[in-house]
């Protein structure tokens, strides 16, 4: 049973609106080995496409030896170099995982303290190791703080806060629902798994809570903001599960990609070479079927195999930068374009000065005359004062 179209409006998949499942398949759910196929196959057709376009153009460009030579040269020294690259790279992130023996006993100790905190919320003795499993319970910490905030709210006199909490909680539990089809329909220690996790899209739950905090604040007992507390809590772990898995994702791939980049690129080099030397050599006969010689679809083979480095890297940089975009979230914050989150509003007083002409000549002209008011009128107020001060000294006088 399919249960992809059937999500809460809180819960943002990693799929976008309107995708299609060829690109879908494409950029996340793929094997990379069979999307690196398949784009070596695109780029083979592609190439016998215009190859049959042009045939004419095409032999002669390939007759000239040395422009074919030189093609080859520059994708077998790029293949020595994209290899030499991401071997670097890798040797760069694994220099981060050799660390002395106390810095391995606070990532242990982290770990199972994690894991307790997560034991409280579902009042289980020992948590589930496998992260699929994990994640399980942590969504069933989530419906288990869902329960209990819609029994406070239940008891609460105010009926706008018990329509909010049965909205939000309904929201919640089929957001919670989704994620735990995905997950026991993905195939253990599979690709699968790792995207249900980060499938499951916290942060709107989490803005929604807060607000709903903040909307009832003068009103809620100490019950019910406890409960809501809690909620809050349990997404908060939620979220560091989710970019706990999605760094190990990421570790994941970049081991993969290096080893099978170098077990792709070594064959590469050797056949490109041989390539070269054959094409040097002139060891292909001069027949044509179709406007097809064998030389043409040598090269155009080729020069499909050489760019598989390349493909492959492809691939693996296509899917990764794929899970970065559709996981732009950390904490409340929201990145997505397709969540429907409302914006705050608030009421923004009217300006009392007009800050675009500040330092322009209008705006100094009438400082000045705002200030040769002021001190004529205070020059006017002094001379009341002395007229003032002299008119009484001529009473008391004449007196």
């Amino acid at each position: 049973m399919s249960n992809s179209d059937e999500r809460g409006p809180l819960n943002v998949p990693l799929s976008t609106p309107g995708e299609s499942r060829v690109k879908r398949w494409l950029l996340l759910t793929g094997g990379r080995l069979t999307v690196t196929l398949v784009l070596m196959i695109g780029v083979f057709g592609v190439i016998l496409v215009l190859s049959l376009v042009k045939p004419v153009g095409m032999h002669d460009l390939l007759n000239e030896t040395n422009a074919t030579q030189r093609l080859f040269s520059s994708l077998l020294s790029g293949a020595i170099l994209l290899v030499s690259v991401v071997v670097s790279i890798n040797s760069v992130v694994l220099s981060q995982e050799i660390t002395d023996l106390e810095n391995q006993e606070e990532r242990i100790e982290a770990s199972l303290d994690f894991h307790r905190r997560i034991e409280g919320f579902i009042e289980a003795d020992v948590t589930p190791a496998r992260p699929a499993d994990f994640m399980v319970a942590v969504l069933y910490g989530i419906s288990v703080q869902l329960r209990e905030l819609t029994s406070v709210a239940a008891d609460s006199t105010n009926e706008e806060f018990r329509a909010d909490v049965e909205t939000l909680t309904t929201e919640i539990s089929e957001a919670v629902q989704n994620a735990r089809w995905a997950l026991e329909d993905a195939d253990m220690g599979a690709f699968e798994v790792l995207l249900a996790g980060l499938d499951y899209e916290y942060s709107e739950q989490l803005h929604a809570i807060r607000g709903l905090k903040r909307k009832h604040a003068g009103e809620l007992t100490d019950e019910e903001g406890q409960a809501i507390d809690e909620l809050i809590d349990v997404l908060q772990h939620v979220g560091t599960s989710r970019e706990y898995f999605k760094s190990l994702y990421y570790k994941r791939e970049l081991a993969f990609l290096s080893s099978r980049l170098l077990y792709v690129a070594l064959p590469v080099i050797v056949f490109t070479s041989y390539v070269i030397l054959a094409v040097d050599a002139q060891m292909f006969p001069s027949v044509s079927f179709y406007g097809l010689t064998p030389l043409l679809l040598s090269i155009i083979f080729a020069y499909t195999v050489a760019l598989a480095p390349y493909l492959v890297l492809t691939s693996y940089i296509v899917r990764s930068v794929s899970v970065t975009l559709r996981t732009l979230a950390a904490g409340p914050f929201i990145l997505q374009e397709q969540s429907d989150i409302e914006s705050l509003d608030w009421d923004v007083p009217e300006p009392t000065r007009d800050w675009a002409l500040v330092g322009t000549e209008e705006y100094l002209t009438e400082e000045v005359d705002e200030a040769v008011e002021e001190d004529t009128g205070s020059e006017g107020d002094e001379t009341i004062d002395e007229r003032t001060d002299e008119g009484t000294d001529e009473m008391a006088d004449g007196g």
